[in-house]
């Protein structure tokens, strides 16, 4: 499998006076969506085009952030060079107040992936794989951020990572769906599809963990649904992949091993070297059965 091929810093090709003015909340769209297509080489080079046209001081911070937080998705979801680190310091630097909130929620989110990913690049979801004292310190965040959150839809996601925080590092299983329930009525509030399908998602998890598969397959198919719907192709790609697991502990082998194949090779095509593994693994996993 080849990995997704990524430079240290992306060039900027092309006439730089030659500029087509794009309003920059179009540009920050057409950034998150080219990170949710996997494609977030594409997005750091349209970033740095921008910047290297000269901004003012308040696009030029928005730009930034959007930087870091296409590095966040970027590190979270793929093997290789790091790129969050330094593009949440040039955020930081340019930070301004008006977005300060924004800022400590990437980092926040930047901070857990650290936490959960093991050296081997796998996550590691027991509290003792995990420091307590980092995992609280990381719980607290979280809280305070829930309390300054600025709008409904950032106090939803504050409280999403909440629940990340007690389900995969400190083990509160019992806990945690009640911040993911949170989330998801402050996604319906905010008509926050992205939010909604993440909370759908590990709420998910618990229903399966309960035994309650049809709500588990329920859950899961409506936040794959909600992905698709805003290109969040990612996403789409690790829901199949646990309904291709769910399809087998249902008894439905054939379908969930056809939808691990899939998963396989989209995620293969892509360079996302995790959900590949994943899916492979449990085809591995099911020819050993048989």
């Amino acid at each position: 499998m080849t990995a997704q091929k990524t430079g240290s810093e992306p060039p900027v090709t092309g006439d730089l006076t030659a500029r087509v003015p794009v309003a920059a909340d179009d540009l920050i769209a057409a950034v998150t969506a080219l990170g949710w297509a996997a494609r977030w080489d594409v997005a750091r080079r349209l970033l740095a085009s921008a910047q290297a046209t000269g901004l003012g001081d308040a696009a030029a911070r928005r730009l930034a952030l959007a930087g870091a937080a296409t590095a966040v998705h970027h590190d979270f979801r793929t093997a290789g060079p790091r790129w969050a680190p330094a593009a949440l310091a040039a955020a930081e630097a340019s930070a301004g107040p008006d977005r300060r909130w924004d800022l400590d929620l990437l980092e926040l989110q930047h901070d857990y992936a650290s936490e959960l990913i093991g050296p081997d690049g796998q996550p590691i979801v027991r509290p003792d794989g995990h420091d307590p004292a980092r995992s609280a310190a990381l719980a607290h965040r979280a809280e305070a951020l829930m309390r300054s959150a600025p709008d409904v839809a950032s106090a939803g996601w504050a409280a999403f990572y909440r629940g990340l925080i007690a389900d995969n590092l400190l083990g509160d299983r019992h806990g945690a769906p009640a911040w993911f329930i949170q989330a998801l009525g402050a996604a319906g509030q905010a008509e926050d599809d992205y939010l909604a399908g993440e909370a759908l998602r590990h709420l998910g998890d618990h229903d399966e963990e309960a035994g309650d598969l049809e709500r588990a397959r329920a859950r899961w198919e409506r936040s794959a649904e909600l992905w698709a719907r805003i290109g969040n192709l990612t996403g789409v790609l690790a829901q199949q992949l646990l309904l291709a697991q769910l399809a087998v502990t249902e008894g439905r082998a054939p379908a969930g091993m056809a939808i691990a194949r899939e998963v396989s090779r989209w995620a293969g095509a892509l360079g996302l070297v995790r959900y590949q593994n994943q899916a492979d693994a449990l085809l591995a996993g099911h020819q050993d059965r048989g």
